[in-house]
């Protein structure tokens, strides 16, 4: 009898290292999705909700029996927005063998890993990186936003025909740089095209915010018609702040960088009436997108905004094809086969280098919400 029930406990017991060995008993290995952003310091305003945005996608996937049958896990990083520190937690994903990773958030740190993703012929998603130096390139590096050659030049024809702008002044982020030269370049490109000029272009290092308080004079003088900040929205508040110290006429605005929920909530009285592009139409009154914002402050308690909405967007994009392609296709061919995928707030569609197209929304803060101001 007793040596009966011993050969049951072991066979029991052989039964369950072997579902544990198998991630449990009729459960499939699961896929694995990395994520890399600024999750600390001044740029996790979009760390933050995009990380959410990813999980609140594959959230959903599992729910709906992830890839086939097989649950999705994920791997979170933070690149802290240093170069070094991205390169290594994007190496640690990359040895851990993920599937795919979306991130990074910003475009400095896209130009650092996206090699990484080619050598490794791993797909990356960027998530708000638009930077124009990742363009038309046959890589692994994907992206659901345009270049920033398209959002800068749409922001200075609004500026132009809109708002009768004709001169600015403007400063950008050298932390940032990858992004924030080429939009200004980009956005005095246009505007210079249209008949406007620049007054006055700096340039500084985000970190040191002494620095900041001897340009609002520099910013203002030559009286320019709008003073744009293309910086971060810790920076972009404290610039306003320091500008309106100096005039209270000259118009402000940013670029889609610093567009989140810390602009107004830093900025306050300082901000109201300026110009911010976004990446998203935040009055909405779509379907699937008040489902989505619903539910994700439901889940997370704050609003997605543009990263949010992007990472998910991005997120559900990687689902679909891992999801869908064939077992002889590699992730980067069935993305560029497919080409065009549905998305919240129109479709995401990839031309032969995975670059995206996307459209901008001007808004400007009125009563301390972003009030779109074109269609």
């Amino acid at each position: 009898m007793l040596h009966r029930k011993l050969t049951k406990i072991m066979a029991v017991a052989l039964i369950f290292a072997g579902c544990l060995h198998l991630f449990g008993c009729g459960q499939k290995e699961p896929v694995t999705l990395g994520f890399v952003g600024g999750l600390t310091g001044k740029v996790s305003d979009l760390g933050g909700p995009a990380r959410n945005g990813m999980l609140f996608a594959v959230e959903e996937a599992n729910k709906a029996d992830g890839i086939n049958g097989q649950p999705i896990q994920t791997l979170i990083r933070d690149d802290r927005q240093d170069p070094e520190t991205a390169k290594k937690v994007v190496a640690e994903l990359l040895a851990k063998n993920v599937d795919a990773i979306i991130g990074p958030v910003t475009s400095s740190m896209a130009v650092q890993v996206a090699p990484m993703a080619e050598q490794a012929q791993t797909v990356m998603m960027g998530v708000t990186v638009t930077t124009n130096d990742l363009s038309n390139k046959d890589d692994h590096f994907f992206r659901v936003l345009a270049a920033t050659a398209v959002h800068a030049g749409e922001v200075a024809e609004f500026l132009f025909n809109e708002r009768s702008v004709r001169t600015f002044s403007a400063i950008y982020d050298l932390n940032n740089k990858a992004y924030s030269q080429g939009w200004i370049t980009d956005f005095e490109q246009r505007m210079t095209e249209l008949g406007g000029s620049a007054v006055t272009i700096l340039s500084f290092s985000s970190g040191n915010q002494e620095a900041l308080i001897p340009v609002a004079e520099q910013l203002v003088s030559g009286d320019p018609d709008i003073v744009i900040f293309v910086t971060n929205a810790v920076d972009a508040a404290l610039l306003a702040k320091l500008i309106r110290s100096k005039s209270d006429d000259v118009m402000l605005g940013t670029s889609e960088w610093a567009g989140t929920e810390r602009l107004i909530e830093l900025g306050g009285r300082f901000v109201e009436g300026a110009f911010v592009p976004q990446y998203l139409d935040r009055e909405s009154k779509d379907p699937d997108y008040q489902r989505f914002r619903e539910g994700f402050i439901k889940r997370f308690n704050h609003e997605p905004g543009f990263p949010g909405l992007t990472a998910y967007n991005a997120t559900r994009v990687i689902i679909d094809r891992l999801k869908n392609k064939s077992a002889s296709q590699s992730l980067k061919d069935a993305l560029l086969a497919q080409g065009t995928f549905p998305a919240i707030q129109g479709s995401v569609q990839f031309d032969e280098f995975g670059d995206a197209e996307s459209k901008t929304y001007v808004t400007q803060i009125i009563n301390s919400q972003f009030v779109v101001q074109t269609d």
